[in-house]
């Protein structure tokens, strides 16, 4: 009977988190990563939970080909819980940092297809197909300081 629980156990906490590979995958099933790029970061970040679903956040860097300079393309991707694609945020030096519920914080603030509001703080609603841009000051985001902290952040 141990045997058979631990077993479960062990099935149900890798069934909850993506690994590097699935989320790899999935993003090449659904064309997201360019052909004609080089792919030099990817990381999943943290877990949106969203309407009762987790939606894994991943942070990609692509390096476009060139004779000249290299140039990146950062983007910021939110998958459904089955790992198909609902938003592709793109961003140059900001960060995904942590999430919180529903709640993305980034680095910085940064613009969704180039409309304001500028925000530091994605708030994810309907599926996450909805995106709200808000700002809070670093000093406030909710996450302990790191000697107060008993883990990781997520």
């Amino acid at each position: 009977m141990k045997r058979i629980l631990v077993l479960f156990l062990g099935l149900a906490a890798t069934a909850q988190v993506s690994s590097r590979d699935q989320l790899y995958s999935a993003l090449l099933d659904a064309k997201v990563l360019n052909p004609d790029r080089e792919l030099v970061h990817l990381s999943h970040t943290c877990n949106l939970h969203i309407d009762g679903g987790e939606y894994p956040v991943v942070d990609l860097q692509e390096v476009v080909k060139s004779d000249t300079s290299p140039r990146g393309v950062n983007r910021i991707i939110v998958l459904d819980p089955q790992l198909k694609p609902v938003q592709k945020i793109e961003y140059e030096s900001h960060r995904p940092l942590f999430c919180v519920e529903n709640r993305l914080y980034v680095y910085g603030d940064l613009t969704i297809d180039g409309l304001l509001p500028e925000g530091n703080v994605l708030t994810f609603s309907k599926q996450g197909h909805v995106v709200k841009l808000s700002h809070i000051e670093a000093h406030a985001y909710p996450v302990p300081i790191t000697r107060d902290r008993k883990s990781p952040p997520q």
